[in-house]
């Protein structure tokens, strides 16, 4: 049995999917398909939150629970305020500090773009933020020798409002995930 944290935010959550399935569950599905592995894919994505909220409970998640694979996808909410770009990084850095302590392979998302003009997220700041967090990520995964699954380049008939996905969007991010962690499972 293959046990996987699907850590996150929104975006993990499967918040605004017009058929309530959130990736998790695509991806548990996939693995069934592809691998014929008995799996469950734990969704812990709370909608709304930032890298440092997403870090204070993955702190409690790790330590309490026997994961071989964690999945982390955020920094969309850390556009809002912005974080800045250091926190953000350290974020990063202690959630994988806590899965290798854990002894936990982890895996990490690119943030997709912003193709919205929601109220508390700007389309034009978010992407730069987004970008700058995305070279973030890309610089600590390498040096760490970590795998990302690229969601940068998501087109906007992925996305039910600009932000969150829809069904395809979702399903479209469990074959990503799957792709970078087949050779793990």
């Amino acid at each position: 049995m293959i046990k996987i944290l699907c850590l996150g935010d929104s975006l993990t959550n499967g918040a605004r999917n017009e058929f309530f399935r959130d990736y998790p569950i695509e991806l548990s599905q996939i693995i069934n398909e592809k691998k014929k592995i008995p799996n469950l894919c734990f969704n812990e994505g709370v909608n709304g939150e930032t890298s440092s909220e997403i870090l204070k409970r993955a702190t409690k998640i790790i330590n309490n629970n026997n994961y071989d694979i964690i999945l982390f996808l955020a920094g969309t909410n850390d556009t809002k305020i912005p974080i800045p770009e250091k926190i953000y990084q350290k974020n990063i850095i202690q959630l994988i500090n806590l899965a290798k302590v854990s002894d936990t392979k982890i895996f990490i998302g690119l943030l997709p773009p912003i193709f919205s003009g929601l109220p508390c997220y700007s389309q034009k700041e978010g992407n730069k933020i987004i970008n700058r967090y995305n070279k973030i990520l890309k610089d600590i995964s390498k040096k760490n020798n970590i795998k990302c699954a690229d969601f940068s380049n998501f087109k906007e008939r992925f996305y039910s409002d600009g932000v969150h996905l829809n069904y395809k969007g979702y399903l479209e991010m469990a074959q990503k995930w799957y792709l970078i962690i087949k050779n793990d499972l």
